[in-house]
């Protein structure tokens, strides 16, 4: 299989992460500039919108650090047995493209999530090396949303809220008999323990900013 160049992938992977529900996107017609005509694009490739906690909207590189996934659930279009085109970045190449979006004034931020792959560990660590190779070795101040792992442990999911300004989980089913239906290898108590450790997390910060207030 020939190899992918980074603009293949970015066509793949910011295709595949429209149906993640990652933020308030605004509405608006599509409309771009590629036929020469007129300046700007409502449609760049990767490019979401949501809102800063001071109302502001911003624009985000929303991408998948890959559409690969061991999981099988029946709703995802990336599931295990779907026949869509794959890829996968390289933390390096994430962090590049998110730098260089940035400079050129496309995006204020990321959003990443991500398929499984490995285990739910080995994704959320990915997940969290970018952002803190943009944090720690690039100074990168602007904005970070990552998707948390179902699964992964409490450490991984802590390291991810000291680098991201915001943190988040799919809870794609009501009800565990649905899950078991749709997303047999996916487990409720998993999704149940990362949303109440990300909570506990929460309100401990919460409790210290209130002290040193």
């Amino acid at each position: 299989m020939a190899q992918l160049s980074v603009l293949e992938k970015l066509e793949i992977l910011s295709d595949a992460a429209k149906y993640d529900a990652s933020c308030a996107s605004s509405s608006t017609t599509k409309r771009d500039s590629r036929d020469g005509k007129g300046l700007g694009s409502t449609t760049g490739a990767g490019i979401c919108h949501s809102y800063a906690p001071d109302g502001r909207c911003i624009s985000l590189l929303k991408i998948l650090l890959t559409n690969f996934c061991s999981f099988d659930c029946v709703f995802c279009i990336n599931r295990s047995s779907s026949n869509v085109r794959r890829a996968r970045f390289s933390v390096e190449e994430v962090v590049a493209l998110t730098l260089n979006f940035y400079r050129r004034n496309y995006i204020e931020g990321l959003f990443l999530s991500s398929g499984i792959i490995r285990s739910a560990d080995y994704t959320m660590a990915e997940l969290v090396r970018v952002a803190e190779t943009l944090r720690r070795q690039h100074g990168f101040r602007g904005y970070i949303h990552l998707k948390l792992i179902p699964g992964a442990s409490s450490d991984l999911i802590e390291r991810a809220g000291l680098f991201a300004d915001r943190v988040s989980i799919n809870v794609e089913l009501p009800s565990e008999a649905a899950l078991a239906r749709f997303a047999p290898e996916k487990q409720a108590g998993e999704i149940k323990s990362a949303m109440g450790g990300l909570k506990l997390k929460i309100e401990a910060a919460r409790e210290e900013r209130e002290k040193s207030a």
